[in-house]
């Protein structure tokens, strides 16, 4: 994690904090902001062998487990200030469905859309709606909106990239892989209007979306940022080489908060 702030010459990233000491050689990815000091993540540090999720209290430095199931989860989402939902693999190693979870932890973990077994990520965009990526076997991965009250799922375009991203404009950010470039466009859910916003750096396709539209992407040890000002243009940020990063993959930001996954 590091402490992000702008300036008249873009962003300075300050202040590393290494987040994953507890299992400094085991998996741990996919971070999410529940609120400004709560993260959850995705670990192999349970003694089952499954991947579970963990909450990191940022401001207590205090580390809680949150799920202990047998099957695998993965994706931990917030849905609004009572749930979140993850993606759990059954035992079966293939299907992947969406589990929705009260943060309190109390009650029942209720299984959403369980029809739909190849649910790899997920984005909520309002109270009923969620944004999905669902797992092709020929790698045409595919946007659909699902409704959870009725459990319909409309199928929107494939060939796209695992981040999606929602917006307070209402408008969802997602990867579209072309046959030659990939492209952040954004998709209007109620109108189903999709518009090109810029091309992504090669063979990137995780991102996050800052409050003013601007993206946040890795490659390699560097971090690059993509303003409405210029989008025609990924601009350095910082090159983190010197604090053993070499892979960057998945940025979550919260306010001054930037935390991302070096892939090793």
């Amino acid at each position: 994690m590091f402490t992000i702030t702008s300036s008249d010459a873009g962003y300075n990233i300050r202040y590393p904090k290494f987040l994953s000491a507890f299992n400094s050689d085991g998996y741990n990815n996919q971070p999410s902001f529940l609120s400004d000091f709560t993260l959850y993540c995705t670990t192999n540090s349970s003694s089952n062998g499954s991947t579970e999720v963990v909450s990191l209290d940022l401001f207590e430095k205090k580390l809680t487990r949150i799920t202990n199931t047998i099957e695998s989860e993965y994706s931990p989402t917030s849905a609004n200030k009572n749930f979140f939902s993850t993606v759990r693999v059954a035992e079966d190693g293939v299907t992947q469905n969406l589990v929705l979870y009260p943060k309190s932890m109390k009650g029942t973990p209720k299984m959403l859309f369980p029809e739909v077994g190849n649910v790899g990520y997920h984005e909520w965009i309002s109270d009923e709606e969620i944004a999905l990526f669902l797992v092709e076997e020929n790698g045409e991965h595919i946007l659909a909106i699902g409704n959870a009250f009725d459990n319909y799922v409309n199928k929107i375009i494939s060939n796209i990239g695992r981040t999606l991203k929602y917006d307070d404009k209402g408008q969802l950010y997602f990867i579209h892989k072309a046959v030659d470039s990939w492209f952040v466009k954004t998709l209007n859910p109620e109108t189903l209007k999709i518009i090109t916003i810029c091309e992504t750096m090669k063979g990137v396709e995780d991102f996050e979306l800052m409050k003013d539209g601007t993206l946040i992407a890795g490659k390699g040890s560097k971090l690059y940022y993509n303003s409405p000002k210029s989008r025609d243009q990924w601009k350095d940020m910082i090159d983190l080489s010197d604090y053993g990063i070499g892979n960057i993959t998945r940025i979550a930001v919260r306010k001054n908060k930037l935390v991302l996954v070096d892939n090793q």
